[in-house]
């Protein structure tokens, strides 16, 4: 598993990084690509990061069950909060503040 882990993790850490080379080129050569598709391609840029830091930590993690299950809990809750910040506004509902 680990080197299925570490094929995706270069590849999608050289799209992400090819990702960022346009959006930065299109920002100063102004290429004329479709605004709706430069706000997809920024909401990718964003996850992107996470699918590569998943990946790598996803390889770490290969083989150690202790260590693997810690990892896929913090994995878990920074994707729910990311793709769902009314949970996290739900769940601070409920944390008393001064």
């Amino acid at each position: 598993m680990k080197k299925f882990y570490n094929g995706l993790g270069q590849l999608f850490g050289f799209l992400t990084i090819l990702l960022y080379a346009f959006l930065f080129a299109n920002t100063i050569f102004n290429f004329g690509v479709d605004t709706q598709i430069l706000n997809i391609l920024e909401t990718v840029k964003v996850y992107a990061i996470f699918a590569v830091c998943g990946l790598a930590g996803l390889e770490f993690v290969a083989g150690k069950k202790i260590i693997a299950l810690v990892y896929f809990i913090l994995l878990a809750f920074v994707v729910i909060f990311s793709f769902f910040p009314e949970i996290q506004n739900q769940i601070l509902q409920y944390v008393p503040q001064d």
